[in-house]
């Protein structure tokens, strides 16, 4: 799954120049791990040229497209909170992982333990993995966990090690990395770098992995840091293979590659058979885009506090994030149209980001007291 942050972004800078975390957070298409670093970095420095190029491409929709914004129907069900599930307290909430899996079961991790948590019950532990936890994922048989290059699958029911990969990265330490897994298709998002050692973020690459198969397919080495998302049909990311060049890619689970000049600048999701971009620059809007044309298909304007989208079973959730702090009392969740039209909102204080998956899932961190909540919603 994946997961949104509040603030303002700019234009990135391809893998091979230095580039920030941007405030955001992904969450996968379908089931992605997720984390809440991304609220805490600094955005890269816009790229003149290409911030022109985007200006462009949003005057280049008819006009009549602006006018799309609709009143949401007042009999558009309201959503609510089916379960409100304590997680305990972390003093390093940037670094805990989140994934939904298809039964809505949600898995996630603190520090080298990964952690289950059903329906409304309290979380226990479920595995001991001996590393820090860089990301998760999870079909209906397996769960997948990254640990520095290494991603490993255990049974979902025993526990049992499967088998294990070793990603490709030509840059270490990794940073930040996310894993979805749609079936038995698992891919692999991966940045490098470290405020620590002063060496940049940086998002690199992209990983294409057949979880029968012992082979690691290397998809791009120029993947934007946005978060991607994934269906059965294959996985869509945004590409900058150079300094004045964007694109959005699909790649299929046999590794077929179609891409489209575009300007996906903003973290996806998959909703309604389209692909949803929740766009990150200065006009903030909701740009979709058709599955197979990759055509933009109609872009409409969103709140500015608008942090993260997420594409679940009660259809394009939002993260409104009320302010612009980390954490907001008055954050809410909604319903997202086309239209860019909000309906069914929810307030959730001191929401940091979204699941995306079968159900709608909301994870809450109180700076003051360190104390997460998982939110499970309904409508």
């Amino acid at each position: 799954m994946e997961q949104m942050r509040t603030g303002r972004a700019r234009m990135a800078r391809p893998c091979a120049r230095n580039s920030a975390w941007p405030p955001w957070i992904a969450r996968k298409g379908r089931h992605m791990s997720v984390r809440a670093a991304e609220n805490r970095r600094v955005a890269a420095t816009a790229v003149p040229a290409v911030a022109g190029l985007l200006t462009f491409g949003a005057a280049a929709l008819p006009a009549a497209q602006a006018a799309q914004q609709a009143t949401a129907s007042a009999h558009a069900p309201t959503l609510h909170a089916t379960a409100t599930i304590a997680l305990g307290s972390t003093s390093k909430f940037s670094k805990v992982m989140f994934t939904e899996a298809p039964d809505r079961t949600v898995f996630f991790s603190k520090g080298s333990v990964v952690y289950v948590q059903k329906n409304g019950s309290a979380p226990r532990v479920r595995l001991h993995v001996g590393r820090p936890v860089m990301a998760l994922a999870a079909n209906s048989a397996d769960l997948f966990v990254q640990t520095g290059r290494t991603v490993t699958e255990y049974s979902r029911s025993g526990g049992a090690k499967i088998r294990h990969w070793l990603l490709t990265s030509p840059r270490t330490p990794i940073a930040f990395a996310r894993l979805i897994v749609v079936g038995r298709t698992l891919w692999s998002q991966t940045e490098t770098g470290s405020e620590s050692t002063g060496f940049p973020l940086a998002s690199c690459c992209v990983s294409r992995i057949r979880t029968t198969s012992s082979a690691v397919h290397l998809v791009s080495r120029k993947a934007n840091f946005w978060q991607p998302a994934a269906n059965s049909g294959g996985l869509y990311f945004d590409n900058v293979p150079g300094p004045f060049s964007q694109s959005l890619v699909h790649v299929s689970p046999d590794g077929t590659i179609h891409h489209r000049a575009a300007m996906p600048f903003g973290p996806m999701a998959i909703s309604g058979g389209r692909l949803d971009v929740l766009f990150a620059e200065s006009r903030h809007s909701l740009d979709s885009y058709g599955l197979t044309s990759l055509v933009r298909l109609s872009s409409a304007r969103v709140s500015n506090h608008d942090s993260g989208i997420a594409g679940t079973g009660l259809g394009l959730l939002v993260l409104n994030a009320g302010c612009s702090q980390l954490t907001c009392a008055s954050a809410t969740v909604s319903k997202l149209a086309i239209s860019g039209a909000v309906s069914g909102t929810l307030t959730v204080p001191n929401a940091r980001f979204l699941l995306s998956g079968p159900q709608g899932v909301v994870v809450t961190f109180s700076r003051s007291s360190e104390h997460m909540s998982l939110v499970r919603l309904g409508a």
